[in-house]
């Protein structure tokens, strides 16, 4: 095989082996990348933890295949979580649907004419539920209305 030095080569030969050198070092990067992704995972979803703590992470409940995610979620230092969700009242998001969702099954408190309270517990963490309604309910449409429902998690 006769040997060409890179002197005599065209312009077109230089730029297609410099754009094939290339292409194997962004091949090599690409395998790279995904060996590490498949080895560290994928980072946890915002608020996984807090949800876990308080108890209402959808693989601690999914039993009905469904679940909401929490429009606000903090953790204190000293263990309690707060979460808040939204239910729009339409397309199967109740608050009937929520609480069935997470198994709660504690005896609401009517706090005010718009809001109701439920506490339960759940492994070391006491919760309360509280249930905001955007206009006032009666006893037959409380849990078919839009609200707003805040959790808050404390430990024992």
């Amino acid at each position: 095989m006769k040997r060409v030095r890179w002197g005599a080569l065209t312009w077109q030969r230089k730029a297609l082996i410099v754009f094939l050198a290339l292409c194997m070092v962004w091949i090599v990067g690409v395998a790279a990348w995904v060996g590490v992704r498949l080895v560290v995972g994928s980072p946890p979803e915002p608020g996984e933890d807090e949800e876990r703590m308080a108890g209402l992470h959808h693989e601690q409940h999914d039993r009905y295949g469904r679940f909401y995610v929490p429009t606000h979620f903090k953790a204190s230092k000293a263990g309690a979580v707060v979460l808040r969700y939204k239910v729009s009242g339409i397309d199967d998001s109740f608050v009937r649907d929520f609480l069935r969702t997470y198994d709660i099954t504690a005896e609401p408190k009517r706090t005010g004419p718009a809001e109701m309270t439920y506490s339960d517990r759940f492994g070391d963490m006491r919760r309360t539920f509280t249930v905001v309604y955007e206009e006032p309910v009666d006893e037959y449409s409380e849990f078919e209305t839009a609200a707003r429902i805040s959790v808050r998690a404390v430990p024992d």
